[in-house]
């Protein structure tokens, strides 16, 4: 059997052959997934031809690839149980700045790391920060705490509290809930997607999503894509559709996989843009007819390669700090209480690229067996010995000196 392609490209190798008939074959496929979500056919956002409801089949690469990001799932679940607490929090975080970095970047948003690791650790508190409340959404998806989508009104209270504070006044939704004007998605000198343009239909169109996005009668991967596309396709907000549609996208990959390879999504959609946007045109063409599978596919290409980045950024971690552990048990000139301590700012300093320290009130939460007094003492001690460093006076938070590091390494 040949190689299995598009049907626009099925088209261009067989200039005289059917594609009705192809796209017929493949619709009425016994193994095919038919969806309730149906998009119209575009030329540079013009609708041409006929609108179609999107499908995918679930050909080798499709099932393979979702194989291996099962594994995937399994094996940094493995490496998240063999990592202390701390190490595991600070690997989340770290990966939790590149995704809201990532996330609007797509966008054009321009978001500093300093300002998204202020807006982690302040996530939970009353102070006004810039993203406090996208960071405190994405923490959620840690800890199962996910928002569920029944109705068209969950949907603006996740763009509401996703993006608070992000939207200009002048683009906020003009409809009850969502967009009730035209849009265009392009550039200033051509248009890539025209997306319907009143309330009323692009609520039709959600409620459809909805009924989708809860169904339990196909792959949850393939089920979180196929959303992601139909989610963008409709475009219901005047901006920050990609934001809530990608936040959305983790959250439902968070309930079937481990929330590492949720949040690493748009971090790895910001590495590969172009495709990313491609595969968006290609199923929108009308020699495409409605056909699905190779976006997803391609999201999934997408996944499945920012696992893999995880597995062994962890794993390498993972041995280094292993050779600092070593090294402490081997230090004779440290009581218990400083390697404990030493132990703990390691694990900040390897796990997260943005380390800015450990707030000594977290330090006191887990030196129960000790008295804050002694611990106190101790850091304070570390800390004139420029083995630890003060990153911030209020809350106190301490980090580990690039120089001991670089004198125990040697």
């Amino acid at each position: 059997m040949g190689k299995y392609h598009s049907l626009t490209i099925f088209k261009y190798e067989n200039p005289t052959g059917d594609i009705e008939k192809e796209y017929k074959n493949r619709f009425e496929s016994p193994t095919v997934i038919k969806t309730n979500l149906r998009i119209n056919t575009e030329i540079k956002g013009e609708i041409k031809g006929k609108s179609y409801l999107l499908f995918l089949l679930p050909i080798n690469e499709v099932l393979k690839l979702e194989s291996t990001i099962q594994e995937n799932s399994r094996r940094i679940i493995d490496i998240m149980n063999s990592l202390p607490e701390i190490a595991l929090d600070q690997f989340f975080n770290n990966t939790l700045v590149n995704e809201i970095v990532s996330t609007n970047e797509i966008e054009g948003v321009k978001t500093l790391n300093k300002e998204v690791v202020d807006a982690i650790s302040n996530s939970d508190s009353s102070k006004k920060i810039r993203l406090k409340s996208f960071a405190r959404m994405y923490k959620k998806i840690r800890n199962h705490e996910n928002p569920e989508i029944k109705k068209l009104s969950d949907i603006r209270k996740i763009y509401n509290f996703l993006l608070e504070g992000e939207i200009p006044d002048d683009k906020l939704p003009d409809g009850k809930l969502f967009r009730n004007k035209s849009v265009r998605i392009g550039t200033d000198f051509s248009t890539v997607h025209k997306p319907k343009d009143n309330e009323d239909e692009i609520s039709e169109d959600l409620n459809e999503w909805i009924l989708f996005i809860n169904s339990n009668d196909i792959s949850p991967i393939f089920k979180v894509f196929i959303a992601h596309y139909f989610f963008e396709n409709i475009h219901p907000f005047n901006d920050g559709n990609g934001r809530v549609g990608r936040y959305i996208a983790c959250v439902y990959l968070g309930r079937k996989l481990d929330f590492l390879s949720a949040i690493t999504f748009s971090n790895e959609i910001n590495k590969n843009k172009k495709a990313y946007y491609n595969s968006f045109k290609e199923v929108t063409s009308p020699n495409n007819f409605g056909e699905i599978t190779f976006f997803v596919l391609k999201m999934m290409e997408i996944l499945a390669s920012g696992q893999k980045d995880i597995i062994s950024s962890m794993e390498n971690k993972k041995r280094m700090l292993d050779f600092l552990a070593q090294f402490l048990k081997n230090e004779d000139q440290y009581d218990s209480l400083t390697k404990t301590l030493l132990f703990f700012y390691f694990q900040s300093f390897l796990f997260n690229h943005f380390d800015s320290g450990i707030e000594d009130r977290y330090i006191k939460k887990i030196t129960k067996d000790y008295h804050w007094t002694d611990v106190r003492a101790k850091l304070d001690h570390l800390s004139d010995e420029k083995i630890l460093k003060i990153t911030k006076k209020s809350p106190l938070t301490r980090k580990i000196t690039n120089e001991y590091i670089e004198k125990i390494c040697k």
